[in-house]
């Protein structure tokens, strides 16, 4: 059964036009970024999908007279030097690597600059004082937009992204960061979006099929109205005292914002393509069908609030892990970390749509990689040239090296067989949200618009005052731009 669905797996992901490439940073994405919330530092993700296509031959036609090529991160550190291939594939990606820096004369070298809190203090003042030690920075998108404005910045040549090397460029990511017509930064592969995970014990003992889900995923009946009836018969009060015992939901109120505006084709702001300008769009139908579906889960006690167990913020991952939720809603990087201390076991499938969608589309967040504004256009080709080949998909890379990957990571391989190869197949479902880009928004959609959500207030009356606030923003952001 094994060789039979392995072989399966094999024709199925040929088909595919969305295939990881191996990742650039020893399994970690250097352009990858979780979606998640809650956590003391984002974590560097690994990619769900990536790269395609077939290795390009490479012609020795320049010689960059033995350029050092350092790219600045949070997570790792490693070069052709260093590297410890934990798998023939990984082998391989860094055996070309070290024939790539013989050929054209350059070495190139992942470099942990510190922590995600110190990259996020320093970049900055380092790019201001001209520091040339790095010749790329990875960013996340609001570190980004804040110093996009102040045009820390090189332009990159858009050749780069059009040329026929078989790269998966996130194309809206670099539309975003485009300023005078010129991208000012880029990431490639499929950032893998988050969803709803959920306790297949918990779902049997409420009467239910263990992996109904799966099943309504599949078929796709998995919407609002259908999760909002399964966490029906999932808050449970086992012994009539009137407290409930196991929660239909437990989770973190900015990732359940998130999932159900993305689901239901609302957000917070959008770029009109004309002017390249932010829209506010929290004002709409799809917008306020979102957070008054979010509101009604909580007036039916459907989902847990940490008041409600007398918890700290972050309870709903304890409940969860020992069995007192039947569903947690968290970005994909949770899988193979913190949720495998559940020791039922546990699926993995999309965000239920909305009535206005009929996709179930996800917002993902992916770390950009920049170049500094201090570095001549002729220095930018030079980084951008030997950048193109570094990451481009082999030929004979293991288009199932995801799939391996996070096997290990779930505890159902239908997580991986159909949720995981539902969004790689699907890309365009996982979106990056305007408001990523307008930093300091942040606090306004967390502690003053999600929170007050999660506790109970009127949505109509909080998007009213909200609107004021986030107005006066994007017009500022405008402004600067």
């Amino acid at each position: 059964m094994k060789k039979t669905r392995k072989l399966m797996l094999t024709l199925a992901a040929f088909l595919l036009m969305s295939i990881l490439a191996l990742s650039a940073c020893g399994g970690n994405n250097n352009d990858g970024g979780g979606n998640g919330g809650g956590g003391d530092q984002p974590p560097a993700v690994t990619n769900g999908g990536g790269d395609t296509g077939q290795q390009v031959e490479l012609p020795p036609e320049r010689d960059l007279q033995g350029l050092q090529i350092n790219i600045a991160n949070w997570w790792t550190d490693e070069c052709t030097d260093t590297i410890e291939p934990d798998s023939f594939a990984e082998r391989a990606r860094w055996d070309d690597r070290r024939a790539l820096e013989q050929r054209y004369n350059f070495r190139m070298r992942y470099v942990r600059y510190g922590s995600w809190h110190d990259v996020r203090d320093d970049v900055q003042q380092v790019l201001l004082a001209q520091d040339r030690a790095y010749q790329f920075w990875v960013v996340e998108p609001t570190w980004f937009a804040t110093h996009h404005r102040q045009g820390l910045f090189a332009p990159i040549p858009d050749h780069f992204f059009q040329d026929d090397f078989g790269i998966e460029w996130n194309e809206s990511l670099i539309d975003a960061t485009r300023r005078d017509g010129n991208p000012h930064g880029f990431a490639h592969g499929v950032a893998m979006a988050g969803g709803v995970y959920f306790n297949q014990r918990l779902l049997e003992e409420a009467g239910q099929p263990r992996d109904l889900p799966f099943t309504l995923q599949r078929d796709n009946n998995w919407t609002w109205d259908t999760f909002t009836e399964l966490a029906r018969h999932l808050s449970r009060d086992l012994t009539g005292d009137g407290i409930i015992d196991t929660w239909a939901i437990t989770t973190f109120h900015s990732d359940m914002l998130a999932h159900a505006l993305a689901s239901n084709n609302a957000a917070y702001a959008m770029v009109d393509p004309v002017t390249g300008r932010f829209v506010n769009t929290s004002n709409t139908d799809a917008f306020r069908e979102a957070i008054e579906w979010m509101v009604s889960l909580r007036d039916e006690m459907l989902v847990m609030h940490e008041d409600d167990v007398g918890g700290e913020w972050n309870v709903f991952i304890q409940m969860f892990n020992d069995g007192q939720g039947a569903m947690r809603i968290a970005g994909n990087y949770v899988a193979g970390n913190i949720i495998n201390e559940l020791a039922d076991d546990w699926g993995f499938v999309a965000f239920p749509r909305g009535p206005r969608s009929d996709r179930h589309y996800a917002w993902v967040s992916q770390n950009i990689n920049i170049i500094p504004h201090f570095y001549t256009a002729d220095e930018v080709e030079e980084f951008m040239w030997a950048m193109q080949r570094w990451i481009r998909p082999l030929e004979d890379d293991d288009p199932y090296d995801w799939i391996d990957e996070n096997m290990t990571n779930h505890r159902d391989p239908r997580s991986v067989e159909e949720t995981m190869m539902y969004f790689t197949r699907n890309p365009d479902l996982q979106i990056m949200p305007a408001h990523l880009f307008m930093s300091g928004l942040g606090n306004t959609l967390g502690e003053n618009f999600a929170w007050r959500l999660w506790v109970g207030n009127d949505p109509a009356v909080i998007v009213e005052e909200a609107q004021l606030v986030w107005g006066a923003f994007i017009d500022d952001i405008n402004a600067l731009n």
